[in-house]
């Protein structure tokens, strides 16, 4: 394995990851940043996670996008446009070998407008994705709810009633318009794109119940092409080692079977 930085064009540029033996026909896996957090990614999980798909024999590019880290703003220059940037210099290098993209939170909401409209991506990893709350929802709050000792359902209630006026996901994070993120990922699973789908705990406020997920999507929830997995026991950003060990392992898993 060795790492070196790549230049991107127009002042990004990221790390790219390669093993000591390619797959000359293996997809290369992008990371996009989690938010704010630069291209090492909560708790260096990018580098983990890099190096990790490189001793399976995948190449992996880590960059930061226009505004964020190392990154300059670019003008003109959109996230999107920022990774089909990377795409294409990467395309370049390496020919035409396809891509898997995304990350966590706004990195799965960034990969997958991205591989809806680039029909190089080969590959989705959503981690702490879009998803719909409804009935099941519901349940989970319920769930939880039945949980707590008696004395703290007041306290909890008056929370939920003043909920209206607190930011929320929503209004952070860049999702699919109802009703539309069903036939967008059928359409992109019948182009042959393989999703990773992995919800945590740490986005209780809108994923409390694994059925939530087919409820979202619909018979495309079933598809061969997609894993889902819901880890409760897990934070948002896999603070714990072990958490992040786990991710490693069950990503590394997922490209294996690519």
């Amino acid at each position: 394995m060795r790492e070196q930085t790549m230049d991107l064009g127009g002042g990004l540029f990221g790390v790219l990851t390669l093993p000591a033996q390619e797959r000359s026909d293996g997809a290369i896996v992008v990371l996009l940043n989690a938010g704010l957090i630069h291209r090492v990614g909560p708790f260096r999980l990018h580098v983990q996670l890099a190096r990790s798909l490189a001793q399976a024999g995948h190449a992996v590019l880590r960059f930061d996008l226009p505004g964020i880290g190392d990154a300059p703003l670019l003008a003109g220059t959109d996230a999107p446009g920022a990774v089909t940037r990377a795409l294409d210099a990467l395309q370049a290098r390496f020919g035409d070998r396809g891509f898997v993209v995304g990350g966590i939170c706004s990195a799965a909401d960034l990969g997958w407008k991205v591989a809806l409209a680039d029909r190089r991506v080969r590959g989705l990893l959503l981690l702490d994705g879009f998803a719909a709350r409804g009935l099941w929802f519901r349940v989970g709050q319920l769930r939880l709810l039945l949980q707590r000792p008696l004395r703290s359902w007041p306290g909890m209630l008056r929370r939920r009633a003043q909920a209206a006026a607190v930011v929320t996901d929503d209004d952070l994070r860049d999702w699919p318009e109802p009703g539309a993120a069903s036939s967008q990922l059928r359409e992109m699973l019948a182009r042959g794109v393989r999703v990773f789908a992995l919800y945590t705990g740490g986005v209780a406020g809108y994923f409390l119940h694994p059925r939530q997920f087919a409820a979202s999507f619909g018979a495309a929830a079933r598809h061969a092409a997609l894993d889902f997995e819901y880890w409760p026991d897990c934070d948002h950003l896999f603070m714990h080692r072990d958490d992040r060990e786990r991710l490693l392992q069950a990503v590394r898993a997922w490209c294996a079977r690519g």
